[in-house]
Order: structure tokens, then sequence, then C-alpha cells
């Protein structure tokens, strides 16, 4: 499963045609909300961002069970052991794919985080594919990853629920581009409508 997170210069878990984690590299120093830096005119801002911090000790409660079912992935979600950006997998029954959720509050704790770090990890190369993707539910999306794998039907896609959190949806093993993110978008759709009742 991927497990994408966008930070700095080093990429970890980046193999083969698995999309990575881009991680700061050791010694080099995160840039904060408040640096004097000019922002980045390509990325969208989000207008109504959302709270995510109740979800960091429980992902899998982002996506309702109801969403999950007609997904048709297995129950319960997977959460990993990775606190830093957490995530949470659910396998497509009978296939050693799924989908993958992940929470990017690493790296916004590193000054990495909201669409504009993806946009930096692109610029550094951690992420070679990066292009705009649908709205949903009023809130702005990527599909990026170390390459384009839609056609084979994985499908990375990042919302943006604030400018400085962006949470991951990865949708792999299914037979298309249309069916991937399809479903990438209807899970982001339940995850946004989670964190607007939260």
């Amino acid at each position: 499963m991927a497990a994408l997170v966008f930070v700095s210069v080093a990429v970890a878990g980046c193999t083969g045609e698995t999309p990575g984690t881009p991680t700061p590299t050791p010694g080099t120093s995160a840039s904060s909300g408040s640096s004097a830096a000019p922002e980045d005119p390509n990325v969208p801002k989000v207008a109504n961002p959302l709270d995510a911090s109740a979800f960091i000790g429980d992902p899998c409660k982002l996506v309702p069970a109801a969403t999950v079912a007609e997904l048709g992935l297995a129950q319960p979600g997977e959460q990993a052991n990775d606190t830093s950006n957490p995530s949470c997998s659910w396998g497509i029954r009978g296939k050693a794919d799924g989908l993958q959720l992940i929470l990017g509050s690493g790296n916004r704790e590193k000054g990495m985080g909201g669409l504009a770090g993806l946009n930096k990890a692109k610029g550094t190369g951690q992420v070679r594919f990066l292009e705009p993707g649908p709205d949903v539910d009023g809130y702005p999306t990527v599909y990026y990853g170390v390459q384009d794998r839609r056609a084979g039907g994985n499908c990375d896609l990042g919302v943006g629920v604030a400018d400085d959190l962006v949470i991951s949806v990865h949708a792999g093993g299914y037979d298309n581009e249309q069916v991937s993110c399809g479903n990438a978008q209807k899970a982001a759709s339940a995850m946004i409508k989670t964190l607007k009742g939260a």
C-alpha cells in the first residue's frame, strides 16, 4: 500500500512502482507557516479548513463502515504502527490491495504539510507526478506519485483539508483509472463529511 507523506528531501519507502513517503533529511530545517517565503500561486487555498486532530489516534474512523462496504472493502480497517502520519488500510475482498488513507499531520508539524508541501516535494523530485484533481465536496485535490499509475488501476489522491494538511487516499488493485480514482474520490467525500460532522 502507498504511504505518502510529503515532507522534505529524502524518500523513504519508495521502491519500484510503490508510491513512497518523502520525509525530511536529517539536518534540514523545516519551514514554518510564519515564514516570509512567498506563497506558491499554483497552490489552491482551502476556503473552509477542517480539523482532523480528533482522528490522529484512530484514522480508520474517518471513513464510515457504510462507505467501506459500498466500496467492497474488508472490515475493519487496519491502522499502521507509524504514528508520524497516521494511516488506515482496508483490503479489497479477495485481493491483496485496496484502499489506504494517510493523515499527513506529521508533515504539518514539520512545516511541509498541505498541498504546498506536496508541490515542494515535486520541486525536489520526491514526487515526480503531480496533477490537479477535481474538487471533492469543495476541497482541492491533486493526483500524485512517484509516477502516474492510474491507467493500471492505482490512484493516489491528496485532499487539501487545510492549507497545512493533506489527507491522502490511495486506491489500488482495481481494473482501471475510472474505478480506482472514482473509489478514491468516494472515500475522500465520506472522509470530508466525517470531518465536517466531528
